[in-house]
């Protein structure tokens, strides 16, 4: 079978259609049987309840599993042109093509087969094979696991027995996990898989450098505060004129030149006594 690129795309929006519908099925059907175990929690029906428990556990680690694959198939939709024109199978799209060739016999999305049967012929058999037993360890890990058959944890059980209890009021005493641990782990969702809680980043930038200080080493750029006896006296008038290079101020005042006759008679000389000076003066030639 040759691959179609048309085919491929129209299966793989088919394909993603139905994940979303599994996922609202199951999760609705998974509401309601958590109902049902807080009933049997309340009639004593301890051992029922956990039986069920795993039940609900296996159903929220698919619909986990299904959440991965549509983020996958979108990220295919996505980049379609470089499985369309790449003859080998390009980095950027490598994970989410082997897993979904490590996850369609293993899910109920028929849609999902025919999307492998078409990645089977763009990049060959030997290649489908390796996805298959995930040889490269390229396939999701987290989908490995959800999709891996077998018991859960006991002490996963537990914890899901004491959240349904916590939220439909129904009597259960548990010796391992108490309220406090579910609420310092965050456990608020049903697909806790019982990893530990990721540690919260430190801050970065401006925030930890604030962080850093104490109250003995004050930031940057702040003087530390001094007593009111040593403080330096205010700068005057010639701190200010020196700070700003201007030109010095002289000591005393230059002496003035003395005034002319003139002057010292009171403002400017008249105009008749200028004629008489000037008929004197041609009388002297």
């Amino acid at each position: 079978m040759a691959f179609n690129p048309s085919k491929c795309k129209v299966q793989l929006r088919l394909a993603v259609t139905r994940l979303r519908l599994l996922q609202q099925k199951k999760t609705a059907t998974s509401q309601a049987a958590r109902r049902e175990i807080a009933q049997l929690l309340e009639k004593g029906k301890l051992e029922s309840a956990k039986v069920r428990t795993e039940n609900i556990i296996r159903e929220d680690f698919t619909v986990e599993a299904l959440e991965i694959l549509e983020l996958y198939c979108e990220t295919l939709l996505a980049r379609f042109g470089l499985l369309e024109q790449m003859r080998y199978c390009d980095q950027s799209i490598a994970e989410a093509v082997n897993t979904i060739i490590y996850a369609a016999p293993r899910c109920e999305v028929k849609e999902l087969g025919q999307v492998q049967a078409q990645l089977f012929a763009k990049f060959g058999k030997d290649f489908g094979m390796a996805a298959l037993a995930n040889e490269n360890d390229v396939v999701n890990s987290r989908l490995v696991h959800k999709l891996r058959i077998q018991a859960p944890d006991p002490l996963l059980i537990d914890q899901y027995l004491v959240t349904i209890a916590r939220a439909y009021n129904a009597p259960y005493e548990s010796e391992v996990v108490t309220v406090q641990d579910l609420d310092a782990a965050s456990l608020i969702d049903p697909l806790f898989d019982g990893a530990s809680a990721a540690p919260v980043p430190a801050s970065t930038g401006a925030a930890s450098d604030l962080l850093s200080f104490t109250a003995d080493a004050p930031p940057p750029l702040v003087a530390p505060k001094t007593s009111d006896a040593a403080a330096p006296p205010p700068p005057g008038p010639q701190a200010a004129t020196a700070s700003h290079n201007f030109p010095a101020v002289p000591a005393a005042k230059p002496a003035a030149p003395a005034p002319s006759a003139a002057a010292a008679g009171g403002g400017a000389p008249d105009f008749d006594e200028l004629t008489r000076r000037f008929e004197a003066l041609k009388r002297r030639k």
